[in-house]
């Protein structure tokens, strides 16, 4: 890629990202962090067909059908593919070949990074760490599959906003999930509740309501366990023997919930699916959207006697240190 010498006029988030990809691989071009849609295309395009021409006489016949190289290779079968081309050569074309699909996947990649990044307006101004830097570009250039390169330029946006959002570890997770399984994690996060630094899904009967409201199955959650999203077995979440009258915010999705707890309500909990740290990242990466409301009466439910108040509304705003800004309205039994 050509390194970017003039980056006057790019916003603050777009210039700390070229900063960071050039960090990780040397350089990035300005197509990739400026064009988007259909000249992001013609540029990918462009840059394609002269890497095609390029190995055409080693590789024979390609051709470039929407993400996908294609080789032909409907030769004689007792004739060799390339009978042209000697050892050395053919070696030459194959590394170049898998250097140039490497290269493409941290293309795409950055690219959709871009995009997370256009609307914001300011960032930290601290770098990512190197190591993680070093880790995650490794990783990004065998990642193919178009949904995830999305979920990956996400990784690469949220670490550029916020460094250390994203750990070591939780790379080396992410990168081993299949697109089926991120698309379950999915699924159990859009029902995800929020308090503090925990994340849960309430199971109060043994996953049989999980199971009836949202068609989520025991070897779902199990499956979740397996690669290290939740926790291994269902734990209690509480609220301690309240001292003083005292609100307990929660959030699921873009909804908030408040539950006031006047001085002396006694000790309350309910069984939940716990997600470990890397469930608790990579939900970071889900959109969020407005809950169930009857999904929301029932969690209240198990908190309701007499003197406790709860609340909920849509978040109007995500503030830096973890709170948010709702209009609330009462709750109906």
């Amino acid at each position: 890629m050509i390194e970017i010498k003039d980056i006057a006029g790019l916003s603050q988030p777009i210039k700390k990202l070229i900063e960071v990809v050039a960090e990780g691989i040397g350089g990035v071009s300005r197509p990739l962090l400026t064009r988007k849609n259909a000249d992001a295309k013609a540029y990918e395009i462009r840059t394609i067909t002269q890497a095609i021409a390029h190995s055409q006489k080693l590789l024979g016949q390609i051709t470039y059908d929407d993400g996908s190289i294609l080789i032909d290779s409907s030769t004689d079968i007792d004739k060799p593919v390339l009978p042209e081309a000697t050892v050395d050569q053919r070696i030459t074309a194959r590394i170049a070949y898998q250097q140039f699909k490497k290269q493409n996947n941290i293309e795409q990649i950055t690219r959709y990074a871009a995009e997370e990044l256009y609307d914001e307006k300011e960032i930290k101004s601290e770098n990512p760490d190197s190591d993680w830097t070093t880790r995650f570009f490794r990783i990004a250039e065998d990642i193919t599959n178009d949904q995830m390169q999305i979920l990956w330029g996400k990784v690469l946006a949220g670490e550029v906003k916020r460094p250390g959002s994203y750990s070591l570890r939780t790379l080396d997770v992410l990168k081993n999930i299949t697109q089926q399984e991120a698309e379950l994690f999915v699924r159990v996060g859009h029902i995800s509740f929020v308090s503090a630094a925990k994340v849960f899904v309430p199971d109060t009967d043994q996953g049989n309501y999980l199971k009836e409201r949202f068609a989520l199955h025991f070897t779902d959650f199990l499956l979740l366990r397996q690669i290290g999203l939740l926790a291994e077995s269902n734990l209690e979440f509480f609220f301690n023997l309240a001292d003083h009258d005292m609100q307990h915010p929660l959030a699921c999705g873009s909804t908030c919930i408040v539950i006031k707890r006047p001085k002396g309500t006694p000790r309350q909990g309910v069984q939940v699916i716990l997600f470990t740290e890397i469930g608790r990242e990579l939900l970071q990466l889900i959109e969020r959207k407005p809950a169930d409301p009857d999904y929301i009466k029932r969690f209240v439910s198990f908190f309701r006697r007499e003197g406790i108040s709860t609340q909920s509304g849509i978040i109007t705003a995500w503030k830096d240190d973890g709170t948010v800004s709702a209009n609330l309205t009462d709750i109906p039994a």
